[in-house]
């Protein structure tokens, strides 16, 4: 069964409620419960109190968050990614964060450092698309991060769930151009370029309108640095990654940018046909997108039949020569004939403009064309749980 998150659905199926966090449905093996007043600190000099990195983003202690996650019970775990689980945090003022606690082996100084570094460049990003660096504590051996608060939906759940209805088109097109002014952002605002370096649908989180909001900016690089129990749930999960992969990827001197416009690629062909970007439980010849659509994108009927069936005669075919012209520059197997992303946000912004002048009443062989941004998979805290207990979830690092 489908949830219809129209209006009239949300006051028809407050039972709904129940699946507002689709990590809670799966039990969870011994939940690490890793923060105690016990542990032993080290003499090295603690960087929370550095003030060059706390003009940005609040110093907490293991005291405050274990107060604020009830110490990190099960009951506010929401997901578990490569670098570690995600807990949904209430502070004594009411607000709503989301933590996310590191598990790294010791670290040397240096590797402090490293770790410091990577909060105080993610703590500086202010985009409406980012998800916001609220804090972080590196107390007892610790290392958790703090961050704004974003109910549970992820772009992965709202392509490939089938209980929700799809996406309209116009919507799919707004989420792909929020994406990318997000991403032209890292690339364009700091020196050197910062990169994500970890695009793919589950670490794009949808708000309450459905605006895409980005997470785990800069943090990949901290990877290396985990435990040896972290890296192994970082390799299960980067099996069901490899389709958002650059071919470039491992080698010496790659430009990570160039690594996220193809990324962002995939994801513009996740967008477009709702198939996941690496699948075996199709045809062997259709079990890479990128490899299956590549060959299509540019022969008018297969571009048609690549469309997601749920929206195919939803909107006008024409606009969709200039979406696969995006697409095919953005997965070119040599990054430097990939474009920069400001260019990829004006194409996506006059695609953007192109649609909006469609009338919303037209009509394409007796179907409806949808508006540019069809409201029919917004939800509210009726069907959705915009409640504190939908918050953000990574999956991805």
């Amino acid at each position: 069964m489908r949830i219809d998150l129209s209006t009239a659905a949300q006051t028809a199926s407050p039972p709904f409620l129940e699946i507002s966090s689709p990590f809670n449905l799966v039990p969870r093996r011994n939940p690490p419960v890793l923060l105690t007043n016990t542990e032993k600190t080290s003499r090295r000099k603690s960087f929370a109190g550095e003030n060059k990195f706390a003009m940005n983003s609040k110093v907490y202690t293991v005291a405050e968050l274990q107060l604020a996650t009830n110490s990190f019970s099960e009951e506010n775990h929401l997901g578990e990614g490569s670098l570690g689980p995600v807990y949904k945090a209430e502070f004594p003022n009411g607000q709503f964060f989301a933590v996310k606690v590191i598990n790294m082996v010791s670290l040397s100084f240096d590797e402090e450092e490293k770790f410091m570094d990577v909060i105080q460049m993610a703590s500086q990003l202010r985009h409406p698309n980012i998800v916001r660096l609220i804090g972080y504590c590196v107390e007892h051996g610790q290392h958790l991060v703090v961050y704004e608060y974003v109910r549970n939906l992820s772009l992965d759940d709202a392509l490939h769930s089938e209980v929700f209805k799809p996406l309209s088109w116009g919507l799919r097109l707004r989420i792909a151009l929020g994406i990318a002014q997000a991403l032209d952002y890292l690339h364009s605002t700091f020196s050197p370029p910062a990169s994500h370096s970890n695009i793919k649908a589950a670490n794009i989180l949808l708000d309450d309108e459905l605006m895409p909001h980005v997470c785990d900016c800069g943090l990949s690089i901290l990877r290396p640095l985990t435990s040896n129990s972290v890296k192994t749930k970082a390799s299960e999960i980067a099996i069901w990654n490899t389709g958002y992969i650059a071919p470039e990827h491992g080698q010496p001197g790659s430009d990570n940018t160039k690594s996220d416009v193809y990324a962002f690629g995939v994801l513009l062909l996740e967008l477009l046909t709702a198939r996941r970007p690496c699948d075996s439980s199709r045809p062997r010849d259709e079990q890479s997108l990128v490899e299956w659509a590549s060959i299509r994108l540019h022969d008018n009927e297969s571009l048609q039949q690549m469309v997601d069936p749920g929206i195919r005669r939803t909107f006008p075919p024409r606009f969709l020569s200039g979406y696969a012209d995006i697409v095919s520059l953005c997965i070119q197997p040599e990054k430097e004939f990939r474009p920069p992303m400001s260019e990829i946000v004006e194409s996506l912004t006059r695609l953007s403009q192109k649609m909006g002048m469609t009338k919303s009443n037209a009509s394409i062989d007796g179907a409806e064309v949808e508006p540019l941004f069809d409201r029919s998979f917004r939800s509210t805290q009726t069907c959705f749980g915009s409640s504190p207990a939908a918050s953000l979830s990574i999956d991805g690092t």
